[in-house]
Formats: structure tokens, sequence, C-alpha cells
């Protein structure tokens, strides 16, 4: 009776340019800047996997590894971008005292903000536009930005841990708004702010 040796799946070969990543956490951080870096250089469409493991210095091999295909790639690196702009609105919205300070001016910071960064602002061109449009600003994306932005007004006001999210989820989605249609407060900051000391801010407190 023939005997069968029971084999091992192949082990992927992971190869870097320079100092290998310290972890799967770091390695992915640098193909999502690889990633980016192509998107601005060629545009999202026109990159391929071979140009972003170019870019991160690895093999195509490598590059799988971490990401099935190239979508997964470009929804990782807005995930991780998102969150490091959550995180700089809560580092805004601490430098002021007041609870209607913060509600007021962590609205402008995103509304100003957002479509300045660098990366974020893809989510507002033509290339995949409407794709990325719908995961950045989708129901889950907008929960976890309101419970991250909650945090500032809840240190302030320690009674607002239970509608502290509800309260940053409309300020979210008021900021969405502007952002996708400004009008005549695109280049308006002191108007944008009284329209949401006069119409929001009642609102919301």
């Amino acid at each position: 009776m023939a005997q069968f040796q029971e084999t091992k799946a192949p082990t992927i070969q992971t190869f870097w340019a320079g100092n290998r990543p310290g972890s799967d956490f770091e390695a992915e951080n640098r193909i999502c800047a690889a990633a980016f870096s192509c998107f601005h250089r060629l545009g999202i469409n026109k990159t391929s996997m071979s140009d972003i493991a170019r870019e991160a210095g690895i093999t195509r091999p490598t590059l799988y590894k971490y990401f099935k295909n190239k979508r997964e790639v470009i929804f990782t690196a807005m995930d991780k971008e998102a969150y490091g702009f959550a995180e700089s609105v809560v580092a805004h919205a601490r430098r002021f005292r007041t609870l209607e300070s913060r509600i007021v001016e962590t609205i402008v910071y995103v509304v100003e903000a957002f479509p300045r960064s660098k990366n974020l602002s893809l989510v507002l061109q033509d290339e995949m536009g409407a794709e990325l449009r719908a995961r950045a600003f989708s129901d889950d994306a907008t929960e976890v930005f309101s419970e991250m932005t909650a945090q500032p007004l809840i240190e302030i006001h320690p009674d607002l841990a239970r509608e502290g999210t509800e309260i940053t989820e409309i300020m979210s989605r008021f900021a969405i708004s502007m952002i996708l249609f400004p009008g005549r407060y695109g280049n308006d900051s002191k108007g944008l702010r009284r329209l949401i000391k006069r119409r929001i801010l009642p609102g919301l407190l």
C-alpha cells in the first residue's frame, strides 16, 4: 500500500529594502505610505500592486502576504489615515477650555482640515471618489469617529457620558455636509463659526 507523507504549505519569504519592519503593524504602515505615494504620482486607478511593492522596496509575494489586492490596500490606507485624523481632531479640541468652544472649534477644524489633508482629500476627487466617500462617511466610520471625538466633551462635562457620542455624531454629519457642499462657507471661517453658534450649538446643548 502506498505511503503518503503530509506536506506543509510553503512559507512565504518576505524581503524588505532597508530595515525590516519590527511588526506586521509597522509593515502595513510602510506599505500604506508607499501606496499613497503611488496614488499621488500615478493616480489610484493606474497604480498597480507592482507599483506599490516597488515603492515600498519589497517583492510582490511580500506585498501579497499583507494584502490580498489593491482594493484592500486602498481601504486599509484610508482607514489608518482617518484614524490619525480623528486623533488630530481630539488634540485640537483639547486646546479649548469650554464645552461650547470645543464643539464649535471641532466642527470648524474638521471642515477646514479634511480637504487640506493630502491623503484624505483623495476621497473628494473623482478616482474611486464615490466608493471612498461611501466608506469614509459610512455609519460605522462615523460612529468610530464620533466615539473618539466625544472624549474632549466628556472630559469637561462627565454628565455627557451617555449622550456625548450622539452630540458628536450630529457634529460629524454636519461637518461632512459642509465638506461635500461648502456653499458660501467654503472660505468663510468666521461665517461658519457664526452659523454653528446660531443654528447648531443650541440644538446640541
